[in-house]
């Protein structure tokens, strides 16, 4: 969040405050999915899905009253976490993973001298393995191949790995769920006259039928050059800045300090890292390859 909007970190971090805001498919969906999933790999069952799937739904119902709608996802979410399980139960089995959204902690050690705690969730892992979990309405592979050395959570999530293990993860198991119904999406929409549990079920159907379409799992092998790039050129320069910005918003008077560090971010911004398109120099920021880049003309 404070690397889009300074502002919304501030309320939410430092004011602990929160937005009061509809429910919403596309920030809540992936959260019932993840649930069930977390269920079947702490319990190697389908009713260990049922039963987290069930209590996230009662959670989202308690801070939102859109409770037909939460239903008729929730129900979709069972139904595709269901085919999850038979696609890759055995692979849970198979690979040792045994826990999921286990909190874990790290100090990082700044070029500065300074230093951060850091605290994350993985979605699953296993002694040599982590797991993380998309649920999306659309993805592009080859953007992702090109994408993952640079990716966040991964990274992030590879750190706090290493951190508990001494060691870096064999393999990462990056998985892609679609989320169904988006814009854009093939399968089956809502005929008229058709009940929820009508459609639920068509696109339940849809999900086993086209597993492709619906799941995509991509093996990334981490290696140390992958995980110091990160350091160096996202981290580090990331939480260096994190920490100039905390020290100002932490002064008891800002007066007579100028502000260089915390500014409102301006509508009518665009942003492809956000909205998912290429953005402009992209081979240059991956590979730092110059390729169909010409000297810039002067007007």
């Amino acid at each position: 969040m404070w690397l889009v909007d300074r502002v919304a970190f501030e309320v939410y971090y430092l004011h602990k405050l929160e937005a009061v805001e509809t429910w919403n498919k596309n920030t809540n969906y992936g959260s019932l999915v993840q649930a069930g999933i977390e269920g079947y790999i702490k319990t190697r069952q389908r009713a260990g899905a049922v039963k987290l799937l069930d209590n996230e739904f009662k959670k989202q119902c308690t801070q939102h009253s859109e409770y037909s709608e939460i239903a008729f996802w929730a129900t979709l979410a069972g139904h595709q976490v269901d085919t999850w399980i038979r696609m890759y139960g055995k692979d849970i089995e198979k690979y040792g993973f045994n826990d999921s959204e286990k909190h874990h902690q790290i100090v990082v050690e700044l070029p500065s001298g300074r230093s951060i705690k850091m605290h994350g969730y993985i979605d699953g892992e296993s002694d040599t393995m982590l797991m993380e979990n998309k649920c999306r309405g659309e993805w592009d592979e080859q953007t992702i191949v090109q994408e993952i050395q640079y990716n966040l959570q991964v990274n992030l999530y590879t750190l706090f790995f290493e951190a508990a293990h001494d060691r870096l993860p064999d393999k990462i198991w990056y998985q892609h769920i679609r989320r169904p119904n988006g814009f854009g999406y093939r399968g089956p929409r809502k005929k008229a006259k058709e009940s929820d549990t009508e459609f639920a079920g068509r696109l339940a159907e849809a999900i086993e039928s086209d597993r492709d379409y619906h799941f995509f799992r991509y093996w990334i092998i981490p290696d140390r050059g992958m995980v110091d790039r990160f350091r160096h050129r996202c981290l580090y320069p990331m939480l260096e800045a994190f920490l100039d910005w905390y020290e100002f918003m932490s002064l008891p008077s800002q007066k007579g300090v100028v502000n260089k560090v915390h500014w409102m971010t301006p509508y009518g911004l665009y942003n492809p890292f956000m909205e998912g398109t290429a953005e402009k120099f992209r081979q240059y920021r991956l590979t730092g390859c110059k390729h169909g880049l010409r000297p810039r003309s002067i007007k």
